[in-house]
């Protein structure tokens, strides 16, 4: 079963078609939640500024991103909004043209509420949290440059956005979201299942299933390697800086992944990392993490954070970087990192 949410291409497989009907229900929920590109969604609302009651779901998964932030030291971030806009991305993708940066910041800002005049707030990953979500009450602040912050009050469900800060979970909550689905199906005793989100995917099977194959792509063609995951579950999740570009005034190749000790898309060697390990919210900010950080110290970064979790890197040139226990390249079935 396919169907298009979230801006990408959703494939449930090895489910019966009622659990694969609510796997999309879910979904749909989450993008009508969290679309940067809906000014009635959660997410809309917050970034028009002042203070906005969001849901208990907002807010479940915005204090997850806060943790992350948090656990790699702002080098993951959920405050980026507002760059993205500015490098260019103020629409849904499918609708991307050639406008440029400040073009593109100036259409977000009269649609979704994004202040025209906002500060960029680089680095804005650091969280300064009073009392967290895992408490279910208490206030948590975000970025803090000049006056970029962001204020988040788990008890009265409210988040505040000031100074040209804007928030964005993007890849993130698509992965924590299909992470959600597929742990509510096995806790049911569902026994195999796949859910792949443009590439990112959890698949799951018993001991005597037949394997899942799981191709990763080359993003300059082909296949990286082919993955047969054991019995259990496994997540795999690809960032990539070739598939969502697109060319500012100048015609420089610019992305969705923002550096954010910069404020501007990653610049390193690598041009796609792709991670294996058992939480796909976790492996979307890891493989981020590695494309920010290149070829050279996000392997480093990998094995201090995550040790258990398999790295799999492409240089700018094709070249290919494995973290150790990741597995050489071969051919393809089900694709990840599309």
């Amino acid at each position: 079963m396919r169907e298009r949410i979230m801006g990408t291409e959703v494939l449930v497989a090895g489910l019966a078609p009622g659990d694969a009907a609510t796997v999309l229900t879910w979904l749909r929920r989450v993008e009508r939640t969290f679309s940067r590109f809906l000014p009635e969604s959660d997410m809309g609302r917050v970034n028009a500024g002042g203070e906005t009651e969001v849901s208990e779901l907002f807010l479940v998964a915005l204090g997850e991103a806060m943790r992350w932030a948090e656990t790699t030291g702002g080098l993951f971030s959920p405050w980026l909004a507002t760059e993205l806009c500015r490098a260019g991305y103020a629409s849904d993708f499918a609708g991307l043209t050639r406008a440029t940066p400040a073009d593109a910041g100036r259409a977000d800002a009269g649609r979704a509420g994004v202040p025209q005049d906002g500060r960029v707030v680089a680095g804005g990953g650091g969280v300064r949290a009073r009392s967290g979500p895992d408490a279910g009450a208490g206030r948590a602040d975000g970025p803090r440059a000049g006056e970029g912050r962001v204020e988040v009050d788990f008890e009265r469900r409210t988040v505040r956005v000031r100074g040209g800060v804007g928030v964005d979970l993007g890849g993130f909550v698509k992965g924590w979201s299909v992470q959600q689905a597929a742990d509510a199906l096995r806790s049911r005793g569902v026994r195999r299942g796949l859910i792949d989100a443009g590439g990112d995917l959890v698949c799951w099977r018993a001991p005597l299933d037949p394997p899942w194959g799981i191709g990763v792509e080359h993003p300059l063609g082909g296949v990286v390697t082919t993955l047969e995951p054991p019995p259990g579950a496994t997540a795999v999740a690809t960032s990539s800086v070739v598939r969502r570009s697109w060319p500012d005034a100048a015609g420089n190749r610019l992305h969705h992944l923002i550096d954010p000790r910069t404020g501007r898309p990653a610049g390193s060697d690598c041009l796609q990392a792709t991670v294996i390990t058992g939480d796909l919210g976790a492996a979307e900010v890891y493989a981020k993490c590695l494309v920010i950080l290149g070829t050279r110290e996000g392997p480093r970064w990998l094995a201090t954070h995550a040790p258990t979790a398999r790295g799999i890197l492409v240089h700018r040139d094709g070249t290919i970087t494995t973290t150790p226990g990741s597995t050489a390249p071969s051919g393809g079935c089900v694709e990840a990192g599309r």
